[in-house]
């Protein structure tokens, strides 16, 4: 099955894509791996904003985790990859948290929580929760990610 039919199959509604906001590109592909730069979750239009521990909570970074990968992916269809996609290899997850918050695996697990819907348990990506002190526009949550494409 197709990865978009997946989606509509689940209910599962993709944002408008961004624009890179400097000089790089969203996504880049080489050979058969798939890079996608760092990006954010976006609600309604806009980015989602905020220190995860001090102005959100786990479980609102943690759907900000979860809506950054479906921009992943809405990057991806418009780069015209996304029924290639075989799996994703890695997820980098940087979380903009107070320095006493220790639940970074958590709030990664929304983005993670998805690639197990989508392509299954072996295919889970190798991950990283990284907490950082600031993230550009005062976002909590951006991911970059890796992900191998099916050969032609």
């Amino acid at each position: 099955m197709l990865l978009s039919d997946r989606l509509i199959q689940l209910g599962i509604q993709l944002p408008p894509p961004i624009n890179p906001l400097g000089s790089y590109k969203t996504v880049s592909i080489s050979g058969n791996q798939l890079y996608v730069s760092g990006l954010a979750a976006f609600e309604n239009g806009k980015p989602i904003v905020g220190m995860v521990g001090q102005d959100l909570a786990l479980d609102e970074a943690h759907h900000a985790a979860r809506l950054t990968m479906l921009m992943i992916l809405s990057c991806i269809d418009q780069a015209g990859a996304l029924n290639r996609l075989e799996r994703c290899s890695r997820l980098t997850v940087y979380v903009r948290a107070d320095p006493s918050f220790t639940q970074h695996p958590r709030i990664a697990d929304g983005a993670s929580d998805l690639m197990l819907t989508l392509f299954g348990p072996e295919k889970l990506p190798a991950r990283s929760a990284v907490g950082v002190h600031t993230l550009p526009m005062g976002i909590p949550v951006e991911i970059d990610s890796i992900f191998e494409l099916k050969s032609a």
